[in-house]
């Protein structure tokens, strides 16, 4: 498979202040002016998960105007699309929790691999606003409002109740590179780009009983308060600059400082999103290639670099699928590189560095055997030949999943680290990229030592995705592995509430065009037919970038023609409906069928 250019910036903890470092904003050859206007053709792999590692389906994922959404197993993946080389990004929304954002550097013809830990955003507190009010977290994190301080989305002054959602992200948090937003790159006053260690994190939003955000009226400012842990309390500075991250570029952006009070950073601010205490680096580029003993490539694990003069700063990336993790470090500074298990303990530790220039090394990890279990096999197809351009799709527990390519000779090869020990259980779906085939799922378990699937079989059922329309007899199509076709489901009241995601970049619907198709199944009673909740369509070939349409059929039927068992088998299916498009309001006839993965 493409290789999975993962990310490695230095991340580093919370708060809010100016470092005793100052930022010098020199823009010295090692920190560029930012440019993110340059693109290159790409894909991105990514998986999403909550704060207990648990896969988040129906997430809703943006990459600049292109959206899906999660599936069963929080996965989610854009294909040959155009991205931005020095910032590609994503944004994930979903009910409950706050956004989660990652920012990525970009090689044509690469697949990124990203993982982002969504955090809930519950009720911490409230106030009234003409009052005012502190709300705290129990973690320490603390903001305080003046009175007559808040307004709505228009500007106008609220006087009512606040109610304010935090989370805070600590600097020392193991899996601090998946739940920080951005990569920890930032952008100073100068405009110059820079590696940013990381102090803490914390994020804020207001809303009124209707959910509606709210924010600090124009002249006001909040004062906010993070606690720094103990471990990094005797080395932090006095003072140190405020970030915060700016979703609209997916940026971290240099604004004001904070100052050290006793055993946190006080600041005040003037508006609300994630806000962190970062000192910033002039920084090189390095790249790390991974292997474990015997120099076989360690896919999808995390790496982090720490500065030897800062143990909590950390640089965190998941490697390829060939072992490999890309991206930014300090200037002329030593530091620890470490492997660590999906537990987040660290089973390989050496140091790196002081580099001067950009960089690439080879890592061999001598681990103990006791860390890593080795899977091994053949995908044969359906004449029992051996597959020589094939996937082996391995879903492990704990929301990790890994692509492996099969050798000339069909064979293939990863491995697996545990977490402390424990038991390993994945399943292994074998898949044919030539014939567009696909077997049934293998299950299997170990520990340690070397597992031998033998021959898994990429035959029986087509592994192509598709979605056809035909707009007043004009047909567009989407279909894998061109394009990108996917779906999820929610459980409803009764059955599944199905969502069959489209995006073209190559196909006859036009350059990034898409298409989502929204309906209820009742698994129980496979009740036929189904009605069509809602379908858009974005279809450049139309003369717009986008159309909003509106169904005038009465009860639109969808005709589910066959459905397959979860995972491994497929939904099918049918309509024939009338929809009004903008802009005009012209009716025109949309016909169309589909077949898609059923998700669990």
């Amino acid at each position: 498979m493409q290789k999975i250019k993962a990310l490695l910036y230095l991340l580093i903890g919370v708060v809010i202040i100016n470092s005793c470092k100052k930022s010098d904003g020199s823009g010295s050859p090692a920190e560029p002016i930012y440019d993110d206007n340059e693109t290159v053709t790409a894909s991105v792999n990514g998986i999403v998960v909550n704060d207990n590692n648990i896969p988040v389906q129906g997430a809703t994922v943006k990459l600049g105007t292109q959206t899906l959404t999660t599936d069963n197993y929080g996965m989610f993946r854009f294909q040959h699309i155009s991205i931005s080389k020095n910032n590609g990004y994503i944004n994930v929304t979903r009910a409950g929790y706050f956004n989660g954002n990652r920012s990525f550097i970009t090689k044509a013809g690469s697949t990124v691999n990203v993982r982002i830990k969504l955090l809930p955003k519950t009720n911490t507190g409230s106030f009234v606003a003409g009052a005012g009010g502190t709300v705290s977290l129990s973690t320490g994190g603390k903001v305080t409002f003046p009175g007559n301080a808040i307004v709505d989305a228009s500007g106008n002054t609220y006087t009512g109740t606040v109610n304010v959602a935090m989370a805070w992200i600590s600097p020392l948090d193991a899996d601090l590179g998946s739940m920080v937003q951005g990569d920890l790159r930032g952008i100073n006053a100068a405009g110059n780009e820079r590696v940013l260690e990381n102090y803490g994190t914390l994020g804020v939003e207001l809303t009124n009983g209707l959910g509606q955000v709210l924010k600090i009226a124009g002249g006001k400012t909040a004062e906010i308060s993070m606690p720094i842990p103990i471990a990094l309390q005797a080395t932090a500075p006095a003072s140190i600059a405020l970030w915060y991250f700016d979703e609209s570029i997916g940026r971290w952006k240099e604004e004001g400082n904070a100052t050290k009070t006793g055993s946190n950073y006080v600041g005040n601010v003037a508006h609300f999103s994630f806000w962190s205490c970062d000192y910033s680096f002039p920084r090189v580029m390095l790249c790390v290639n991974v292997a474990a003993p015997g120099n076989q490539p360690l896919n999808n694990v995390k790496v982090l670099l720490r500065r030897t003069a800062h143990p909590s700063s950390v640089g965190c990336g998941f490697t390829d699928s060939l072992g490999e993790v890309c991206g930014g470090v300090p200037l002329n500074e030593v530091m620890v590189l470490q492997i660590l298990d999906a537990c987040g303990n660290v089973v390989y530790s050496q140091n790196i560095g002081p580099f001067t220039a950009n960089a690439s090394v080879n890592i061999v990890a001598t681990m103990p055997a006791t860390n890593y279990l080795t899977v091994t096999g053949t995908v044969v197809n359906c004449s029992n030949q051996p597959v020589t351009n094939g996937t082996v799709l391995f879903y492990v527990g704990g929301g990790y999943c890994y692509y492996v390519s099969t050798a000339a000779a069909g064979t293939f090869k990863t491995t697996l680290i545990n977490c402390n020990g424990a038991v390993i259980n994945f399943s292994a779906l074998p898949i044919d990229n030539t014939t567009l085939q696909q077997g049934v799922p293998v299950s299997g378990s170990g520990t340690n030592g070397t597992m031998a699937l033998g021959n898994l079989l990429a035959c029986g059922t087509s592994s192509v995705q598709f979605i056809n329309i035909t707009i007043d007899g004009v047909p567009y199509s989407w279909t894998e592995p061109k394009d990108t076709v996917s779906s999820n489901s929610q459980p409803p009241a009764v059955g599944y509430s199905f969502a069959v995601n489209s995006l073209g970049f190559h196909s006859s619907a036009g350059i990034n065009s898409s298409t989502t198709l929204m309906y209820d199944y009742n698994s129980a009673t496979g009740a036929y037919p189904l009605y069509l909740n809602s379908i858009y369509i974005n279809l450049p070939s139309l003369g717009s970038s986008y159309y909003s349409q509106h169904i005038t059929t009465v009860n639109p039927k969808i005709n589910l023609t066959k459905v397959g068992t979860p995972v491994s088998g497929f939904i099918e299916g049918n309509f024939n409906l009338n929809m009004s498009f903008l802009p005009g309001n012209v009716t025109r006839n949309v016909i169309g069928n589909f077949k898609t993965r059923r998700p669990l």
